[in-house]
């Protein structure tokens, strides 16, 4: 169930704030650096905010980038899939229930129970692709 950002301590709103005005995925001490000013001044702080953040599923990690993006998406899905370009960074959350289906049939298949699912896409985007065509 996903909670409400009124329900959200003061340092993760300000978390969540962030990455949601941000175009790219942010590591922790992007974070940091950025809410300093803001009486955010230690690295255990951020941790913790994105921790409670992604348990909401407000917040995704970006395993391959080692950074975090806001869940823009209304679905109840934790288990984000993301198209990352290799050469700008922007990561693109997938829903696909398609997707979603094919993985969960997979895993019934093989007696798998999974714990936590992570699929990264890495490649180029239709920007930086166009780009390296010409």
């Amino acid at each position: 169930m996903r909670a409400k950002s009124s329900e959200l301590s003061p340092h993760c709103k300000k978390v969540l704030d962030l990455l949601s005005k941000s175009s790219k995925p942010m590591s922790a001490y992007d974070i940091l650096d950025q809410l300093r000013q803001s009486g955010i001044k230690a690295p255990p702080t951020v941790y913790r905010a994105l921790e409670t953040l992604m348990e909401r599923g407000m917040v995704h990690r970006i395993e391959s980038l080692n950074s975090f993006v806001a869940c823009h998406s209304e679905h109840k899905e934790h288990n984000a899939k993301f198209a990352v370009c290799r050469n700008c960074g922007n990561a693109t959350e997938i829903h696909d229930p398609r997707l979603t289906t094919f993985i969960n049939n997979l895993a019934k298949k093989l007696d798998f129970h999974i714990e936590r699912e992570m699929l990264e896409l890495s490649g180029l985007c239709a920007d930086c692709n166009h780009e390296h065509a010409h």
